[in-house]
Parts: structure tokens; C-alpha cells; sequence
């Protein structure tokens, strides 16, 4: 591949420190030769000597048919390679293909379970990083269930600096089953006394003890009459005795604890509704509600057995309703304590959970993963197959390359190309300095005049012209030999010529653009070459000598790359057809129209017009005329920039090559008006429109 017509910016190699980490990665072993300024400086401004360029030597065809059969194979090793490396390629493209399958198939059917648990997720929330998570995570033979995991989420979230009280609870014992059966047996006065037996068959015995409280001097409270109260008090204590009170103390201590019990359980009631861990409608209420209403139904049994302590009374069971209450306020503790242990221990507790989820994805995805195991194992193996081949193969094509340079090596002389340079010399009429052999055991080259073989720098004595000359030529040797004898690169070489002739005599351009057709275009010495160049005539002559016709159909020659650099705030690379090959006076048009278009820098106009004109006028033998009317409308523009701009273009040396903006800072259409105005006065209108493509009725 061909590139011609860059300029030298897009040029430098990459040798200032500030380059120093650039890289370019190829798959192939490429190798860069560069001819420009700093080619020239560091070959022999810099050093007196050069390294010698080795060429193949004619005898020894044993080990040159070997050399050749080598090469050969090398180049069908290379096939093979290339086509091992593509069905690697292939491979991996289909490995990936599989893997991001089973990605998206794992991401879908995990859609809830990663919203559900997303805070969990950082850093996996994508398709692929997901997977890369998921797959490496052991599958656990316990089965978790998602449901069970978001309750634990929940708890830890709630319990994250938050340390719940315990409710503490003591609840009073059941009623001692002596007391239950003292309300449940009938109490009765004593027998034996005057009233006893009558009062027993009357049945109102306990009528009888209410009344004794009524007794008011002598007068019985029963039936009103005057009697003995004191016989009568007295018959009543024999008959309500100790036994009896003893009874009535005992059951009214009975009903005085439960009123206690009963209050207690009412304030347990309350501690049990503030409390943070016990939620609306929990079971404790309802447990609570129950032990209080059977409480307080055996305290109205109590005071029915103290107003009547002769009859029978049933107390109700608490035992049920106490070990239910018990249960439940338990089982509030436990979530305290449940709760305070995450608290305590919320990191390590969270990342159990985060590892649990992991193991739950993995699990629930592990039907998927099964089955890209089974497909990438063909896969895989195929591929790792063909890697092997291929490295084996580079191996045996580095052994190859090595033999070969050792035989090389055995043929490489540096005299041809002494020979070479020196006749090239002769060829272009230099005459005056040669290349000699300096050290024959070292290999080295230097330069020497005819006129005085010592050894002096007779590079820093040579013109500009010289000094690219002879440079040029030592480059295009070592691209077609070597620098060293084990060096050798069979055709991976990438050439770069900036400006060969910028500072030759226009004598050399046909001389130079044959030789680089000769020696390097026409042999495909490199895989790519790239010729840098501002030089309109080499540009035409590489052109028109490196191809024997010019397709009208193509804008550049099969396998070249025809382009122009145009320079403004920023450099532009346009495509450029080899039919649209300029003149240099095109050339300066082409300047004008590029600063029109904004494609070039505005200080280059001021210059570029006074060279058209002087172009332009010259030849036409209108030279007189063009001072006078230059000096006319200087005359006439007496406007200090428009007078000084008429005034700058008509300086005497047109081909002044200095960009001089000396008229002052105008508008970019001012200058064209005023330049456009030159040709109007001239009669010369049709020509400028026709130059800058125009039409002539356009004003500007």
C-alpha cells in the first residue's frame, strides 16, 4: 500500500521523550523505517561512521537455495498461522456469543429476586458483570427461599443502632386449690346452739350473720321485738365461730389478690402496647385480654362467696389463658433478642445475608449455567486445540527465522552496497565525496572527498542539498539490506520519505523518483510505504513513474493512497485524485480557495496574491500595467489598510516567499474584494472567477 502527498507534521517518529509511551499493537512483527531531518542529523550529523548495510553475496548457492527454501516455508508457516488465528478468533467470538446468551437468559429469570434485592447487587447490576458474579459462586446443597431472605433483610435493616428493651413480666401464681375449694364448699354456722338448728332450717344462715352488724339496744333486728342482746349476741359468736371467720378471712385475702393480680395484669397490658417490637393485632393482646377477663370473673366469684358464704361457687380455669400469655410475651423476647443480636453484630450479620443471597441467585440460576458448561466445552476445546497448533507452528517459524539469519549471516557483505551508494552518486553527477569502508571487521561505512581522504567530518562541509542526497541514498540501502547480518525482515517493513528532494536541486527529482520506483516500489520492498512531500513535480513525477497509465476511472492507482494535508486551527487530511494533479500557479489558486473555505491560515494570503499576480501578469506581458494600476487604486483606496494592502502587493520582489501581514488586520472578504478589484481593472475578471470558480456577476 502507497501513500503519497502528507506533509512533514504527520511525520516525526515517536524519538522525544515525550512519545516515549506511544505504542502501536499488530499482530505482526512490524518493522519501521523513517527517512526525515532527524533521520539525517542522527546517521551522520551526529556520528562520523555509519553501520554497514548488509547485502547477499552471489556465491555459495548451497546455502542461498537454503536461505530461499526457508523463506518459502516461513511464508506458509505465516499462511498457516493467519488462518489458526482466525479460527481462534472465531472460537472466542463464539465462546463470548454463548456466555452472553446465558447472561441475558440468567438476568431475565432473576428480574424480582435483583430488584427485591438491588442493595445487595453494587457493582453487578448489569448483565454481563452479573453473570461474572453468579458463576463463580459454589452452588450449596441447602435450598434457600427468597422469602425467608427478605424477612431477614428486613429484621437487620430495623435493627440497624437500634437495642430493644426485654418485657419483663412476673405473673402471680394460680389460686391455691384450698381456697378454690373453700369457695367451692357451702359455709355454715356452728351446730349445737339455741338458734342453730332453726336457723339451719330456715336456710338463712347467712341472712342471720348480715343482721348481727343491725343489733341497736335490745332490740332484735330481725322482727323488731325487745329481747336480750347480750344472750343473743352471745348464741351468735357459738354459732359464727373461729373456724367459720377463719374461713371468711381466708377467702376475702383470696379476693384482695386478684383485685392486685388483675391490676397488674392491666399495666402489663400497657407496657405490652408501647413496646416497639409488638405490632397491631400481635397474639399477646389477645392472651392479655383473656387471662384479665377470666381474673376478673373469679373476683366477682369471690364477693358473691362473701355475701354468701352458705352457697356453692365454681371458680374458672386460668391456667390455659397464664401459660398462652407466657408464650406470647416469650416469644416477644426472643425477637428482642433476636433483634439486639444483629444490632450488636450488624456488619458481620450483613455480610452472612449478602452471601446467602449470592448462593440463592446461584442456585436459581444454576440451570442455566449447567447448560453453558456442557456448550463451551466443545468450544473450548476446539479452541484450545487450534491455540496449540498455532504455537507450535510459531515455533517452529522462529527456529526457521533463526536458522536463516545464521545463514544469511554466513552470505552478508557490506561491499555491494558501498558500490551501490558510490554509483548512485556517480549517476546524479556527484562526483566530489564517496562512501568507503571505515572498519571491515566492524562493518562501518564513512564519508570521504576526493580531495582529502582524512578523516575528518565531511558531512558537516556538505551543502543541504548534499547532505539529503547522500543520507537519502544510505536510507534507501538499508531498506532494501539489513544493519546488521541477523536482522532480516522478510517484507514487514514499513517505509516513511518526508520531502527527498525539499532541499535538491530540481535537477535530482526524476533521478530521485526513479530510484525509490526502482529500489523499493516496484521489488514491494516494504508492506506499507508512505512518501511525505510539498513538491508538486516530484509528487506528478513518483506518480507518473511508478505507474505505466493513469485509469481514468481511479482516482489513485490500485493499491495507493492519493491525499492532501490541509493546515488551519487544525491540520485536515483530504482524499485527492490523481486527475486533479495541479501546476504550481493552480497550486497558489488552490491556496487562495483553501483560506476562502477556511481550510488554511489567513497570513499565507497577502504572499500567495503577489505571486499570482506576478505569475499571471508576466506572462500575459502586462507587467507595466499591473504597477500602474496597483499604484492607482493605492491612490484611490486612501483608507490607511486599504491604501498600505495595495501598496505590499506591489513590492518589486513578488516571489518573496515571506508572509508579511504588514496592511493592517482586515476581514477575510475584504482582502479577496480588494484583490478581485486588481483584476477588474486589469480586464482580467473572467480569468479570476474562473480561478477561484466563481461567477462573474458574484459580487464580494
Amino acid at each position: 500500500m502507497l501513500n503519497v502527498s502528507f506533509r512533514s507534521t504527520e511525520r516525526q517518529t515517536p524519538y522525544p521523550e515525550k512519545y516515549r509511551k506511544c505504542r502501536f499493537e499488530s499482530q505482526e512483527d512490524l518493522f519501521p523505517l523513517v527517512f526525515n531531518q532527524d533521520y539525517i542529523e542522527r546517521k551522520f550529523s551526529l556520528e562520523n561512521v555509519q553501520p554497514g548495510i548488509f547485502t547477499l553475496s552471489e556465491h555459495n548457492k548451497d546455502i542461498q537455495e537454503q536461505v530461499d527454501s526457508n523463506r518459502n516455508k516461513i511464508a506458509r508457516t505465516d499462511t498457516k498461522i493467519g488462518e489458526l488465528n482466525t479460527e481462534i478468533a472465531g472460537r472466542a467470538e463464539m465462546e463470548l456469543t454463548l456466555i452472553n446468551n446465558c447472561a441475558a437468559r440468567m438476568f431475565k429469570r432473576t428480574s424480582a429476586d435483583r430488584t427485591r434485592f438491588s442493595s445487595f447487587l453494587t457493582g453487578a447490576k448489569q448483565q454481563r458483570n452479573f453473570y461474572d458474579r453468579i458463576k463463580d459462586i459454589p452452588l450449596a446443597v441447602n435450598q434457600l427461599d427468597a422469602d425467608e431472605l427478605s424477612v431477614r433483610f428486613e429484621n437487620l435493616q430495623n435493627s440497624k443502632g437500634t437495642n430493644l428493651p426485654y418485657i419483663s413480666f412476673s405473673l402471680p401464681p394460680e389460686l391455691n386449690p384450698d381456697v378454690i375449694r373453700l369457695i367451692y364448699s357451702p359455709l355454715q354456722p356452728a351446730s349445737g346452739t339455741q338458734f342453730a338448728e332453726f336457723i339451719a332450717n330456715l336456710g338463712n344462715a347467712d341472712w342471720v350473720r348480715e343482721g348481727r352488724s343491725f343489733i341497736r339496744d335490745d332490740v332484735c333486728p330481725f322482727c323488731q321485738n325487745t329481747f336480750d342482746t347480750a344472750h343473743f349476741a352471745e348464741e351468735m359468736a357459738r354459732m359464727y365461730d373461729k373456724s367459720y371467720t377463719d374461713a371468711i378471712d381466708v377467702i376475702n385475702k383470696a379476693a384482695e389478690e386478684l383485685a392486685d393480680n388483675i391490676d397488674y395484669l392491666n399495666d402489663l397490658s400497657e407496657r405490652v402496647f408501647r413496646h416497639p417490637a409488638v405490632s397491631e393485632g400481635d397474639e399477646v393482646f389477645s392472651s392479655l385480654k383473656l387471662l384479665i377477663q377470666i381474673s376478673q370473673t373469679n373476683y366477682q366469684t369471690i364477693l358473691n362467696k362473701l355475701e354468701r358464704p352458705s352457697e356453692m361457687y365454681d371458680m374458672a380455669d386460668i391456667s390455659e389463658a397464664r401459660n398462652t400469655l407466657i408464650s406470647n410475651i416469650e416469644k416477644i423476647n426472643n425477637t428482642v433478642s433476636a433483634n439486639n443480636q444483629l444490632a450488636d453484630n450488624y456488619d458481620a450479620e450483613m455480610a452472612r445475608l449478602k452471601a446467602d443471597v449470592d448462593t440463592y441467585l446461584r442456585q436459581i440460576c444454576d440451570e442455566y449455567l449447567v447448560a453453558l458448561t456442557a456448550e463451551l466445552h466443545e468450544v473450548r476445546a476446539q479452541k484450545t486445540k487450534a491455540e496449540q497448533q498455532a504455537s507450535a507452528l510459531l515455533t517452529e517459524r522462529r527456529q526457521l527465522g533463526e536458522q536463516t539469519s545464521r545463514l544469511v549471516g554466513q552470505l552478508s557483505v557490506i561491499q555491494p552496497t558501498i558500490d551501490s551508494i558510490n554509483n548512485n552518486l556517480k549517476a546524479l553527477g556527484v562526483t566530489d565525496f564517496h562512501i568507503c569502508c571505515h572498519d571491515e571487521e566492524m562493518k562501518l561505512y564513512r564519508l570521504r572527498r576526493a580531495s582529502d581522504p582524512g578523516e575528518r567530518e565531511v558531512f558537516r562541509t556538505l551543502s543541504e542539498g548534499e547532505k539529503t542526497l547522500i543520507a537519502l541514498l544510505y536510507f534507501i540501502e538499508s531498506c532494501t539490506g539489513n544493519v546488521t547480518p541477523y536482522a532480516v525482515h522478510d517484507g514487514r517493513k514499513i517505509i516513511v520519505i518526508d520531502d527527498p528532494i525539499s532541499s535538491l536541486s530540481h535537477n535530482y527529482i526524476y533521478e530521485v523518483a526513479s530510484l525509490i520506483k526502482r529500489k523499493i516500489i516496484k521489488p514491494e520492498t516494504a508492506r506499507h510505504l508512505v512518501i511525505l512531500t510539498h513538491n508538486l513535480f516530484f509528487f506528478q513525477e513518483i506518480l507518473l513513474t511508478s505507474v505505466r497509465r493513469l485509469e481514468s476511472k481511479l482516482d489513485a492507482p490500485k493499491g495507493w493512497s492519493l491525499l492532501r494535508i490541509v493546515k488551519n486551527d487544525h491540520s485536515d487530511c483530504i482524499p485527492l485524485s490523481m486527475h486533479e494533479m495541479l501546476n504550481e500557479y493552480q497550486a497558489l489558486w488552490q491556496t487562495l480557495k483553501d483560506v476562502r473555505d477556511n481550510k488554511s491560515q489567513l497570513i499565507v494570503l497577502p504572499n500567495t496574491m503577489r505571486n499570482i499576480l506576478e505569475y499571471y501578469f508576466s506572462f500575459a506581458c502586462k507587467e507595466e500595467k499591473l504597477e500602474k494600476t496597483l499604484a492607482a487604486l493605492a491612490s484611490d483606496h486612501a483608507e490607511g489598510r486599504y491604501d498600505s494592502f495595495y501598496r505590499a502587493i506591489n513590492r518589486h520582489s513578488h516571489s518573496d516567499g515571506r508572509n508579511i501581514l504588514s496592511t493592517g488586520i482586515m476581514d477575510k472578504s475584504e482582502y479577496f474584494r480588494l484583490f478581485r478589484k486588481i483584476f477588474e481593472e486589469m480586464d482580467e475578471l473572467r480569468h479570476y472567477c474562473s480561478m477561484m470558480d466563481e461567477k462573474q456577476e458574484e459580487a464580494i
